[in-house]
């Protein structure tokens, strides 16, 4: 279950037990450390552990009055939030002394990134400004794995700080400060941005810019006329339109990131959030609307290619190919 905070109509979900974030689950645990996990070490560790979770429960049973403004739940959760990341970070130098191995050493930084990474999926106001766990997806270099854990152990809290600052900030009206928490937030994700831009993959880059995501109509369409057509003239045109189509969508994708990079970056905002005000900047909206254009023009392309794509079908081919849809 997520717990969700956003910007504008600020949103407060009471969620249930382990909810709070960072929070370390057995899935985690086990994930990174189980496999260097052996002998006195296990029953130490499975004991560090289990204490952990025990706190971590202290802190999401604690009973809250049903009467508290919302200005009071936000710092609630933002009290539960520091508190938890403080048992989180005594939990890893707990098991730090356990063993002092090189394998051991890099399952923390594991346990880490992972846990902190995911936390940021509850209570951001900028839910798609995302810190993707790249090591999860691909095989990064040693070093850049220990760029990342340095980079989270010296901003982890002040992103928590940032994110909560924010969304306190909206729900008093104060937008001045809100820009500043805000221009914070996009100037870290910049930094972050920076250490695994060089070995991103088509993988993170989904998950780093969501609205992006390719449309698979034009690629499942033309796989259904290879598989199924027997015309080789026919085949040959839709690979044709497969290809335009990917050269069209991969420029104005890199039309798309560039401006988002340009909006946080230069301009201390996320388009693809509702922002601190609704009175947005002249340079934001501006910005805005090019984004907004762009993606249009990659919905327009799509559409178009797949069309054609339809218009190589006869009545009953096309008949064929709805039904197996």
């Amino acid at each position: 279950m997520m717990c969700g905070m956003g910007i504008g109509a600020v949103v407060l979900v009471v969620c249930g037990l382990f909810s709070v974030q960072p929070m370390c689950t057995e899935r985690d645990f086990q994930s990174a450390l189980g496999s260097s996990i052996e002998g006195d070490h296990e029953f130490i560790a499975r004991a560090v552990f289990d204490d952990y979770t025990d706190q971590v429960r202290e802190i999401t049973t604690r009973e809250t009055s049903p009467k508290i403004s919302q200005t009071q739940q936000l710092e609630k959760r933002k009290r539960e939030s520091q508190q938890a990341k403080v048992l989180f970070d005594d939990l890893l130098e707990s098991l730090a002394v356990l063993k002092g191995t090189p394998s051991w050493k890099m399952g923390l930084v594991h346990l880490r990134r992972s846990v902190l990474l995911k936390s940021r999926e509850s209570n951001n106001p900028w839910p798609s400004t995302v810190w993707v766990d790249l090591p999860s997806l691909t095989l990064v270099p040693k070093s850049v794995l220990i760029e990342i854990d340095t980079f989270l152990l010296a901003n982890a809290d002040d992103d928590i700080e940032d994110r909560f600052g924010a969304m306190h900030a909206e729900l008093i009206s104060d937008s001045e400060s809100c820009r500043s928490y805000e221009k914070r937030a996009m100037e870290r994700w910049g930094n972050f941005e920076k250490i695994i831009a060089p070995f991103g993959t088509d993988a993170s880059e989904a998950i780093a810019y969501p609205q992006l995501a390719t449309e698979q109509r034009v690629v499942s369409t033309v796989s259904w006329i290879v598989n199924n057509m027997q015309d080789s003239g026919i085949v040959d045109k839709a690979r044709l339109q497969l290809a335009l189509w990917k050269t069209r969508n991969t420029q104005f994708k890199r039309v798309a990131i560039s401006l988002i990079h340009d909006a946080r970056k230069n301009h201390g905002f996320d388009p693809w959030s509702r922002g601190c005000s609704a009175q947005a900047y002249a340079s934001q909206s501006q910005l805005k609307n090019k984004l907004l254009q762009t993606s249009a023009q990659m919905k327009e392309s799509t559409d178009e290619i797949h069309a054609s794509l339809l218009g190589l079908l006869s009545p009953t081919q096309l008949q064929q190919f709805e039904e197996a849809q």
